[in-house]
């Protein structure tokens, strides 16, 4: 298996013929065949690292923010969503090339 520098805490192993991304806890994030690049798979845990940031900050100061300020972290769940989403699409559509 190729060394990928992944975010602190996330890990990649091998099962079989695929890999599984895992989170800092444990949760299996996503699977990928060998042929994945390994510059995909970091794209992923960086998009995901970024998500759960914005997660966690909304969790962290949204419930006392006004609603401004609610929209806001709404907003930047949405976009580190969208972003992880399409880093996930791009590793999955290269896999074949």
């Amino acid at each position: 298996m190729e060394r990928v520098e992944l975010p602190q805490g996330y890990k990649l192993e091998e099962a079989g013929l695929n890999l599984l991304l895992k989170r800092p806890n444990g949760y299996v994030l996503a699977a990928f065949g060998k042929k994945v690049r390994s510059e995909n798979i970091q794209h992923v845990a960086k998009a995901d690292e970024k998500y759960l940031r914005a997660v966690e900050r909304m969790d962290k100061f949204g419930l006392t923010a006004d609603s401004e300020t609610v929209l806001m972290f709404s907003e930047d769940v949405k976009e580190a969503r969208t972003e992880f989403l399409l880093a996930l699409e791009v590793a999955y559509r290269g896999e074949d090339t």
